[in-house]
């Protein structure tokens, strides 16, 4: 295969991309509705999952830059290309943890002037920033066109300083006063879209009358950022055809595709998409499986929040959250599970339309890991402990299915590690630490799996192995086994051609550790 070129390596230009890429999944169809059925628009995603470039493609399409549409859905529509003056900041890579108020009026203070030379207006600079906002809309839609104005990572201010109140007031209310003119002055833009990680309700734009149509998790947007798999196997088919046989033939090819990187789901219909970041860091690596997005580093604004609350992380696993719950965050009213959710650690797993609550879990394999180690590296000396232990040996024992090996070496790791974790010893407690080793390791550890006939604790996936754990605290182990065999956990696992091994295990609470275990 002659290798494409992917839109790779920063690249977060609609116009770059068009011109020197050979592949764009074409999203023009949501712009389109978007723009045409709405005035203001908000979009919450995670990081790494293409709003940057999604905010790039509005801008040109404002600037009736119709050559780079050529091909697209949009350029077969009815849309008029008509060139309006476009406003666009951007507060992704922005430091303002440091006087973050005089940092904020620079940065806008720049834009807008940089606004002003583009059109040749001229316009009065005494007041506040929002005053000097005012102008430039009000001068740009009498002397050039009503403009569009795009706002991109517009809570990074907020979330760089979540941990820094002081710096947080002040900046909360110079943005107030900044973003209210969107909403003030709408007759005199065209089109207004913002974007975020956070939707936080005390930000004048999300309050009271002509606030944005938040279309984060409306069905129609669901992948508006992200890949399908209908858009996986279409626009990436070359790529797709090239690596088949590397792992296994086409089907298990797209299976591994779809357990490493798919799951992401952005409304209750759960229509689950890719991250775009890792499948095109996957296919240019030689369709090498590695944890892409996770490599770019966890989100500080959640170890802040984490390290500030002092949250229980324990009850990640198979979180629920009720459905008014997800967004309209007060002052210091942020949540531990939509956060993980908006920062693309949790997803949407199920929704409860009788009780109007979500079930949130990991996406995928990438996920699940990134979070066991972003825990371990701040929660524990976990990492560093299996960094320099022979983890290897864990790994393999699961792959060979010795368990008097895997169970010796496990024992001495949880003994080693300090973990503060959790406030209390439980069974779910357990689960949650032995299910953190093996997701560090790569392997697949999902707990609280439901079945027809009660809820395994833990179950592992390795290789040819599947691993049904009960876990029990100062009982013997006996009430374990029998458990599982009872209910006849291993019956939904019956036709995938694996080895099945039922295992429990006990854990005391005294020793903090597993003290025996048996197997069926």
């Amino acid at each position: 295969m002659d290798r494409r070129k992917l839109p790779i390596g920063g690249v977060q230009s609609f116009g770059e991309l068009r011109r020197e890429c050979d592949v764009y999944v074409d999203k023009t169809m949501h712009i389109h509705n978007m723009a045409s059925r709405y005035k203001t628009v908000f979009l919450s995603r995670p990081r790494r999952f293409g709003k940057s470039l999604l905010c790039s493609t509005i801008e040109s399409l404002f600037r009736a830059e119709k050559e780079l549409f050529e091909g697209l859905f949009i350029a077969g529509t009815d849309w008029e290309w008509k060139a309006h003056p476009v406003i666009h900041i951007g507060f992704g890579h922005s430091d303002f943890t440091n006087n973050g108020a005089e940092a904020l009026t620079i940065i806008l203070e720049r834009e807008l002037d940089n606004v002003c030379s583009e059109y040749g207006i001229s316009v009065e600079k005494t007041g506040d920033i929002s005053d000097l906002f005012v102008r430039v809309i009000t001068g740009l839609a009498r002397k050039v066109g009503r403009p569009v104005v795009i706002i991109d990572e517009y809570d990074n201010p907020l979330l760089a300083t979540i941990n820094q109140p002081e710096f947080n007031e002040r900046l909360r209310e110079k943005l107030k006063g900044f973003y209210s003119v969107i909403k003030q002055y709408g007759e005199h833009i065209r089109f207004a879209f913002i974007t975020g990680v956070t939707k936080f309700a005390q930000v004048s734009v999300f309050s009271g009358m002509n606030q944005p149509q938040d279309i984060s998790m409306m069905a129609d947007y669901c992948d508006i950022c992200g890949v399908t798999q209908e858009e996986l196997e279409k626009f990436f088919a070359p790529e797709i055809d090239a690596y088949s046989e590397k792992h296994g033939g086409r089907e298990n090819y797209l299976e591994r595709l779809r357990e490493f990187y798919n799951g992401y789901c952005f409304t209750k219909e759960r229509i689950p998409v890719y991250n775009t970041y890792g499948l095109l860091n996957h296919f240019e690596n030689s369709a090498d499986f590695a944890h892409y997005w996770s490599m770019t580093g966890a989100p500080s604004f959640l170890l802040k929040y984490l390290e500030m609350k002092g949250t229980d992380t324990v009850n990640i696993e198979e979180a629920r959250m009720e459905a008014g719950k997800f967004g309209g965050y007060k002052d210091n009213t942020i949540t531990l599970f939509p956060l993980l959710y908006q920062a693309g650690y949790l997803t949407i797993s199920d929704y409860d339309e009788k009780i109007g609550f979500y079930r949130l879990n990991y996406p995928n394999i990438e996920v699940r890991k990134a979070l066991a180690v972003f825990l371990s590296d701040n929660y524990s000396n976990a990492q560093n402990i299996l960094n320099d232990s022979p983890s290897i040996e864990l790994i393999n024992a699961l792959l060979e299915g010795n368990m008097d090996e895997f169970m010796d070496t496990l024992k001495w790791y949880l003994q080693t590690v300090d973990y503060s974790l959790s406030s209390k010893i439980t069974e779910f407690y357990v689960e949650f630490a032995v299910s953190n080793v093996i997701n560090m390791l790569g392997l697949r550890c999902i707990n609280e799996v439901h079945t027809a006939n009660g809820r395994m604790d833990s179950v592992i996936h390795a290789g040819e192995y599947i691993y049904i754990i009960e876990f029990k605290v100062d009982k013997p182990v006996e009430t374990a086994l029998r458990q599982i065999k009872r209910r006849d956990y291993a019956l939904i696992y019956a036709k995938e051609g694996k080895k099945i091994v039922k295992v429990g295990v006990v854990f005391s609470r005294e020793a903090r550790n597993i003290v025996s275990w048996g197997m069926i």
